[in-house]
């Protein structure tokens, strides 16, 4: 179906199939004469601007050898992205694994604007940390599973190196709530190792932008939870991501609140320290402890 809208679920399906070809060691030509079809149309479909009868998705799953629990996801999420899209300002996606979708979506972006409170953001998370903040959920969020826990760690840092190691670089900035620097996972030492990291990334990606909000900053237009603000190469909109404690992801694509967010980060950005104070701040606070 040539022309479809670029909608949501057909971003996260397209993403996916880009994710599942490459690990499968698949190219384009290949998928396209598995289903008969044109190269260019898998291009479409891996960008969210085009369809896939089920009888394709299936094939290309085949293709790609995917295992009986993705395959039903993607096989659902497929149903999802074939509908006429509704007349609605946000898409829940309510399929399981939904932060390996956010992590597909991440890695196609050109730029990535995220606010956060409380904790780290996950893309600024070292592996100690990660693994107290899956430990904390153990049992919550999941039923308690030693294997779901290492699995979770080892799936955040995959999400790390695609975007880190993206060629080209992506422009990143993040601006971190200072409630951040003081909330403790784990032992006190992880924390130390934490902002040891963050340093670490400085030195290491001279483009990365880290900046320190005041959690008393007057006028925060959201002083009670972070988001993630997602840019593309023309022509594809920004996509927005709001943080939730649980239950489902929710994407905005609809510019009315894509520049809403985009208008807060800038906002965010004044309130904030710069960049050479937050480094300060967090070199400060690692001597402290």
């Amino acid at each position: 179906m040539p022309g479809a809208a670029q909608t949501i679920p057909r971003r996260l399906l397209g993403s996916e199939l880009r994710r599942l070809r490459l690990k499968a060691g698949k190219t384009a030509a290949d998928a396209a004469a598995t289903i008969g079809k044109d190269q260019s149309r898998i291009s479409k479909v891996e960008d969210g601007r085009a369809n896939l009868p089920a009888e394709d998705l299936a094939a290309l799953l085949d293709l790609f050898q995917v295992g009986k629990a993705e395959r039903k996801r993607l096989l659902a999420l497929g149903v999802e992205a074939r509908k006429r899209e509704p007349k609605r300002r946000a898409y829940v996606d309510t399929l399981p694994g939904s932060y390996r979708r956010l992590s597909n979506i991440e890695s196609q972006a050109s730029q990535i604007l995220v606010y956060e409170r409380g904790i780290f953001p996950g893309l600024l998370q070292c592996d100690d940390y990660i693994e107290a903040v899956m430990a904390g959920g153990d049992g919550i969020y999941w039923e308690s599973s030693y294997q779901e826990r290492a699995d979770r760690v080892s799936f955040r840092l995959d999400r790390q190196r695609l975007v880190f190691q993206s060629d080209p670089p992506k422009e990143m900035e993040f601006i971190i709530a200072d409630d951040s620097l003081r909330t403790t996972f784990g032992r006190p030492q992880v924390l130390q190792r934490q902002i040891e990291h963050v340093l670490h990334l400085l030195d290491k990606h001279p483009g990365l932008s880290i900046r320190v909000l005041s959690t008393t900053a007057p006028d925060n237009p959201a002083p009670h939870a972070g988001f993630a603000l997602m840019r593309f190469p023309e022509p594809a909109s920004p996509i927005g991501f709001n943080s939730v404690v649980h239950g489902p992801s929710m994407y905005l694509d609809d510019s009315a609140d894509t520049d809403v967010l985009a208008r807060i980060f800038d906002r965010l950005r004044g309130l904030a320290i710069g960049k050479a104070e937050s480094r300060t701040a967090l070199e400060r606070i690692l001597k402290e402890s």
